[in-house]
């Protein structure tokens, strides 16, 4: 057995409507906040190209994602960080949420493309192999979010029965049926058997410093198989002069292999 901290992220992507807390003064509370936790694997969200290119200067980890315009470059990153010295990458693919899952493409009530990125690991202490998908669901259309959920369970169910987590933002609370379908297949990480949960279900703030935790929006999760125990799962809420990194908390777990 082993034991990994997991995370996922919604970094928030860099926009001039965020005036003095864009991303050039958000990013070094973000590294730092990534650096502390010390996470042996985190998936992010919202990440445009040179967003990325300032995670990687945290040089212990090796990232593997695409953007979701193209699937290569162009739009905002999905994608996994992963610590070099714990794991070897094994395979990696993805998928678009739409009708057409295998050519850059649109749900027809989507407000833009959206994907899932899939990365096999082997953790070398153990020896043992982890799966780990990263995606973030529109956040216009219902539909367009049940119809990626659907694609996300039908692509990745071969991996259900051996260690597998789901991360990301899935703009969908959990009284909807995105949420519903996914946590039929998996199981939400706070609620596997003994586990220790700390701060707010909610996990999106709008960099709404003063929301109180009742009023927070629940909408990233980690769903974790039945092989995968998780000891402890936490939204963290680490500031900065009374301001969050990002309009979103990450979600983190201690899982054991």
């Amino acid at each position: 057995m082993t034991s990994l901290k997991i995370a996922t992220y919604n970094i928030r992507t860099d926009t001039p409507e965020d005036g003095d807390w864009s991303w050039q003064a958000r990013k070094p509370h973000v590294q730092d906040l990534i650096k502390y936790h010390n996470w042996d694997a985190f998936g992010v969200q919202e990440a445009l190209p040179h967003q990325l290119d300032d995670l990687k200067e945290l040089t212990a980890y090796e990232f593997v994602g695409v953007a979701r315009d193209d699937g290569e470059t162009e739009g905002e990153y999905n994608g996994l960080f992963f610590k070099k010295d714990r794991f070897s990458l094994v395979d990696s693919h993805h998928f678009w949420l739409s009708d057409t899952p295998d050519e850059p493409s649109i749900h027809p009530s989507a407000g833009c493309k959206r994907i899932c990125v899939c990365v096999k690991l082997k953790e070398k202490i153990c020896n043992k192999e982890i799966s780990i998908a990263v995606t973030h669901l529109d956040h216009v259309s219902e539909e367009a979010r049940v119809l990626g959920a659907e694609i996300i369970t039908s692509r990745v169910k071969q991996y259900f029965n051996q260690p597998f987590i789901l991360m990301g933002d899935f703009n969908a609370e959990p009284t909807e049926q995105a949420y519903t379908l996914l946590s039929s297949e998996l199981t939400d990480a706070k609620y596997k058997q003994n586990t220790l949960v700390y701060g707010p279900k909610g996990t999106f703030q709008e960099f709404d410093y003063t929301c109180h935790w009742d009023n927070l929006v629940e909408i990233d999760y980690l769903f974790v198989s039945d092989s995968i125990t998780v000891t402890r799962l936490g939204t963290l809420t680490d500031s900065t002069d009374c301001r969050f990194p990002s309009d979103h908390f990450p979600v983190v777990a201690d899982i054991i292999l």
